[in-house]
């Protein structure tokens, strides 16, 4: 850190701080950003020509401590709180901030250290950002501040400001010290753990053997420097690179660092600390500058009714509960793959399991599999070991294999509580051999339904069913397409809920079902193109109840205008053939509809994601799968570089049916929404491109 950094005092003036350049975009305006850390709070103030800043230990209360912060600028600036035209608050505890005398906002952390960095350093490509409960990397434009990428810690505390303070403790020494410490040692301790606990285990045992504090602590700063680092691997490493929030004082973090890199961190005009509150005053004084800031509603009024349907859905469970059918026998299926057209001939009620299990159903289903299989699997299994009613009323379940840990689930199931069949779907698109085999399966799948009810399916029947089934298909394709739209005139929660009914009401119900929806929609007039950013949704299973990232990502002011899952639009892009031998029609429109991410090969699947993107004219992608599902994370990458070919950023989110990721999914999505330049609390700004985008 230069001297300016260290001998800063809180106050001076911005052509002493700032390259000339960067003080020529700021105004005259009095702004005041705040950063509200989960350890310290920092604020940033400027006015006339000058920057003041403060930090204060963060309370218990974020209010005060906000309004402590803000009443010593006042004091250092000898300014009134009228005189202040705009606050922009970040960090931890940002979203507890309000301030009814004075216009603000709430912009990510992430945004706000890229923009502070800008301005703390010279040519800034890359921030690593430490903090007491997260650590992020940053790609940030050099000429401009914007995040272009950025990746950040998952919810384990190792790698973070926390995890240095509890091995400061277990080692005697205060957080202030564990960093100077560690520069005694050039014999760093081998730290295996990647969990905090473990490392805590086994920095005690290594004391009990003897081993020197320094060497403990070097080792420490290096392990926390290469968790960090795999961060800054993602989102690709350039110099010139900036170390920024409170953990970016430790001198040992700085050291471990600089040895992993290569090459010496860069110099910052003040202490880097404040580099979130400065990015936030510079944000601030971007919005003072704005003459008109619209809060009204966007686009058009027109707001769809699908209540209908979801009674018709609740409807239908109930009646298949209580087995009011008027079928014969009641069976389930775990997969879009399974032909539902067969299904649909059979005298049976059937639906598609897959709901988003509670914690209970999550535990329970636990109990009988391994807790590395995500929560899908395990709700399924959950559902039969609660006896859940819609589950205990089933006399078989079918599945195509899809995933080794559906198939073992779907096997748990068979053994424990109903009959269930497993038959196989083959994986290689390209290879037309296959389809001779798979027509062996979808007759054997046949003939173990007219088994289960008695009764004999008539080809006839399958080909009636498909030409249904494909006016389904169809309106569902007609409904989405309103999407394309420039103001959307349905959410993408709305139509993950019209889509779910596919798979739940019988074929006569759902098309009268999704006509009364077009009937809604045919009249409406188009408002022209709106300002919110538009999403596609791509990747795993979101389930029938797993509504945590879509409500998010609107919430956030962004619209979701495909979803390319097999549970949303998918499924739906493509007719099965129709030509009146059945088996022939089902076997080449099964394996010719969008792909999953278990077909091969892979460039099919990732073809049929950029044919959405590019129909529906998306800003950014947010791909999404559940906790260990390898099928879906293991192609992450070919996926993103497919997207970023075609300019679309792509979002990366891995999550289950907790809700304790709720917040830090928020800020990723946040973040990832203003780098597309989108909507920020009710204002707009133009969406930009950018060709280097992922997340």
């Amino acid at each position: 850190m230069s001297s300016a950094g260290n001998d800063w005092n809180g106050q001076g003036r911005l052509i002493d701080i700032f390259e000339k350049k960067k003080v020529d975009r700021l105004s005259n305006n009095t702004v005041l950003g705040i950063d509200i850390g989960s350890r310290q709070s920092k604020a940033a103030l400027l006015h006339d020509n000058q920057l003041y800043t403060a930090l204060v230990p963060t309370g218990f209360f974020m209010q005060e401590t906000a309004d402590e912060l803000i009443q010593t600028l006042i004091e250092k600036s000898g300014i009134s709180r009228s005189d202040i035209k705009y606050i922009v608050s970040t960090g931890y505890g940002r979203i507890a901030l309000k301030y009814n005398d004075i216009p603000n906002r709430i912009v990510t952390e992430i945004a706000c250290h890229g923009m502070g960095a800008y301005y703390l350093g010279k040519d800034i490509k890359t921030v690593i950002d430490i903090g007491g409960q997260d650590s992020k990397a940053i790609k940030i434009d050099p000429n401009t501040g914007k995040v272009l990428d950025f990746a950040m810690n998952d919810k384990c505390a190792a790698g973070t400001g926390r995890f240095l303070e509890r091995i400061a403790n277990v080692l005697g020494l205060d957080i202030n010290n564990i960093g100077p410490e560690s520069l005694k040692s050039d014999n760093a301790m081998d730290v295996s753990a990647q969990c905090i606990v473990f490392a805590e285990s086994e920095v005690v045992s290594e004391r009990a053997k003897g081993r020197d504090v320094s060497d403990i602590a070097y080792g420490i700063h290096k392990s926390v420097a290469r968790r960090v680092h795999s961060l800054l691997s993602r989102v690709g490493i350039e110099k010139n690179v900036l170390f920024t929030g409170g953990v970016s004082k430790n001198v040992g973090i700085k050291r471990a660092f600089e040895e992993l890199l290569g090459f010496e961190i860069s110099q910052s005009s003040i202490d880097t600390v404040y580099a979130g509150a400065i990015g936030a005053v510079v944000y601030a004084d971007e919005y003072a500058k704005e003459s008109v800031f619209s809060k009204g509603e966007e686009g058009n009024s027109f707001k769809l009714n699908i209540s209908s349907i979801e009674n018709a859905v609740e409807y239908q469970k109930e009646l298949i509960v209580k087995k009011g059918t008027g079928k014969k026998k009641t069976v389930a299926y775990t997969c879009a793959y399974v032909p539902i057209e067969i299904l649909a001939s059979a005298n049976v009620a059937h639906y598609r399991i897959m709901h988003a299990g509670n914690q209970d159903e999550i535990m329970a289903g636990e109990s009988l599999t391994q807790s590395v299989f995500c929560d899908l699997t395990k709700s399924v299994l959950g559902s039969f070991i609660t006896e859940k009613p819609i589950a205990a009323v089933l006399d078989h379940v079918y599945t195509f294999f899809t995933c080794d840990c559906m198939r073992k689930t779907i096997e748990a199931v068979n053994s424990n509580y109903v009959s269930a069949t497993i038959y196989n779907m083959p994986r290689l698109l390209k290879d037309e051999s296959q389809e001779e085999y798979y027509i062996t399966e979808l007759e054997a799948f046949k003939q173990d339904l007219e088994k289960l009810t008695g009764e004999k399916i008539e080809d006839a029947t399958i080909s009636k069913n498909i030409a249904l089934y494909n006016d389904a298909r169809r309106l569902l394709r007609e409904i989405s397409e309103y999407r394309i739209k420039g103001t959307p005139f349905l959410t993408g929660s709305q139509f993950q809920t019209i889509a779910h009914s596919f798979f739940y009401l019988p074929v006569d119900v759902l098309i009268n079902e999704l006509q009364k929806i077009l009937e809604q929609l045919k009249d409406v007039a188009d408002k022209g193109k709106s300002h919110k950013p538009r999403i596609l949704l791509a990747g795993g299973i979101l389930a029938d109840g797993d509504n945590k990232l879509t409500s998010i990502i609107e919430n956030l002011g962004a619209d979701i205008v495909a979803e390319d899952n097999c549970a949303g639009l998918r499924p739906f892009t493509r007719d099965i053939p129709n030509t009146g031998d059945w088996k022939q029609d089902i076997a080449r429109g099964y394996r010719g509809q969008a792909p999953c991410a278990r077909m091969k090969p892979l460039d099919n699947v990732i073809e049929a994601s950029v044919e959405l993107a590019k129909k529906y004219k998306v800003d950014g992608a947010v791909f999404y799968y559940l906790k260990f599902c390898p099928t879906y994370s293991m192609f992450i990458k070919k996926y993103t570089e497919a997207l970023q070919a075609i300019n679309v950023p792509v979002l990366v989110v891995t999550s289950d049916y907790s809700k304790g990721d709720e917040g830090q999914i928020k800020i990723r999505a946040e973040a990832f929404l203003e780098m597309l330049g989108g909507i920020r609390d009710g204002g707009t700004k133009q969406i930009q491109h950018r060709e280097q985008n992922t997340a």
